[in-house]
């Protein structure tokens, strides 16, 4: 009976495989490093100084005055403008961008780029695009492209915003009532006087 349970059992157990090879440069996230070229940049919203390790799915933010480079190895470089904010993303050989941008504007310098939305379209060495909005793109080769967020940018001459406009149109409005309280004042106390 012993013999037997022995010999029984062993046929439930799991068969032994090969586990396939899987290698390893594919299976593995990507990370960068980081060159600030100018002014202040953050990772997920810590600063950040030349040398620091972007990992992948990582925000890169750059302020008013703040340009970086993020030089991911094999896959390239992406270089930031000011007042952009990015996010990183890599794995299998492909390299994602995402930006967060009321416009963005992009230049390959050398490589090929799949920009997916807001529109599809392809943009190799040598070609600039600009959009509404933020982007999702992705490449799968070496890759040297900037990514700039566009819109106001400080001293850039006068700039007169919705906010401004509104604050000057309610002072407007008050003193218009002020005068108009003011005058209908002065004829009210005239038309109430006897009459002598």
């Amino acid at each position: 009976m012993a013999i037997t349970t022995v010999f029984t059992l062993h046929s439930f157990a799991a068969p032994v495989t090969n586990e396939p090879f899987v290698d390893p440069t594919v299976a593995q996230d990507c990370t960068g490093t980081l060159t600030v070229k100018a002014g202040q940049v953050t990772i997920n919203g810590n600063a950040a100084q030349t040398g620091a390790t972007v990992m992948t799915g990582s925000t890169i933010t750059t302020g008013s005055n703040g340009k970086a480079v993020v030089d991911l190895g094999a896959l390239g470089r992406v270089e930031l403008g000011d007042n952009t904010t990015a996010t990183l993303t890599c794995s299998g050989g492909s390299l994602q961008i995402r930006t967060s941008c009321s416009k963005t504007e992009v230049e390959v310098r050398s490589g090929t780029l799949n920009v997916t939305s807001p529109t599809a379209e392809t943009l190799t060495a040598g070609k600039k695009g600009k959009y509404n909005g933020g982007i999702d793109a992705n490449s799968t080769g070496a890759i040297d492209v900037k990514v700039e967020c566009e819109g106001r940018k400080a001293g850039a001459g006068p700039f007169i915003g919705a906010g401004l406009l509104g604050f000057l149109a309610l002072i407007g409005v008050g003193a218009a009532i002020a005068i108009g309280v003011a005058i209908g004042d002065e004829e009210s106390s005239a038309g109430n006087s006897p009459v002598r």
